[in-house]
């Protein structure tokens, strides 16, 4: 299949390489640029019962805090021993990878992380949200429902990109070898997506099929009039399985 990846470059590439190994031939266009915000403040550990990551962006984030001298070697310390409430798999992975390991994971879905946390967060304290400055939910928000007690910290920003690259525009307008299908992992990228097909010069070629991480997801590029694919479950894994059939 003629696959488009529109994740964030660091997650991009190693996708591509993935789904190329698979015999699949790739193009790469990210549709939201992630930009840290190492000026950002974040708060002491002790002032917090745990974290919570929404993706693995804010999971980058969090560490370049340390990178950038703006959270100590011993504060960080105590960070990492705090519970890691992660949205799901992939969240989870980097969270371990960056040395941090109290991790629940959850199903990969806003509410289903909410959930979680209600389940086993019993500190006194607020957990505090690792987020960027777009965002397609609102944790704190249905946490307060919960009558848990949370803070946001925004460490990053999550830019839409303006256009595909030079390769995917090319691609999705030809008719003789089109985009079979792209993959969507966020609501916001299907907007952008959404945006950015439309403002196409017409062509001929057939529309993609989205192979989407959610079926929330998979609804909106529906109503738009494209054939959608989602795993009964929100991982990646399970996503890259429908590739097979």
């Amino acid at each position: 299949m003629r696959l488009l990846v529109t994740r964030p470059l660091v997650d991009a590439m190693p996708l591509a390489e993935q789904l190329a190994g698979q015999g699949h031939d790739v193009l790469v266009s990210p549709l939201i640029n992630i930009e840290l915000d190492t000026q950002a403040l974040v708060p002491p550990a002790a002032a917090h019962g745990g974290l919570a990551f929404t993706s693995a962006n804010g999971v980058r984030a969090f560490m370049a805090q340390s990178d950038a001298q703006r959270v100590a070697p011993d504060e960080m310390a105590a960070w990492q021993q705090s519970p890691v409430f992660a949205v799901g798999p992939q969240t989870a992975a980097a969270a371990q990878a960056a040395g941090f390991t109290a991790i629940h994971q959850a199903a990969g879905e806003l509410a289903a992380l909410a959930h979680l946390i209600d389940a086993h967060y019993d500190a006194a304290l607020p957990v505090l949200h690792i987020a960027g400055r777009h965002r397609s939910g609102d944790l704190a928000a249905l946490l307060d429902e919960k009558a848990v007690p949370a803070q946001r910290a925004v460490l990053y920003r999550a830019e839409a990109a303006e256009t595909f690259s030079d390769a995917a525009r090319a691609a999705l307008s030809d008719a003789e070898e089109p985009v079979d299908g792209v993959l969507l992992y966020s609501q916001r990228s299907a907007t952008i997506f959404l945006a950015l097909y439309n403002a196409l010069p017409p062509h001929s070629a057939l529309r993609p099929t989205a192979y989407c991480l959610a079926e929330t997801i998979a609804d909106t590029v529906r109503e738009a009039g494209f054939m959608a694919h989602a795993p009964m479950t929100a991982d990646s894994a399970a996503l890259l399985d429908l590739l097979a059939v």
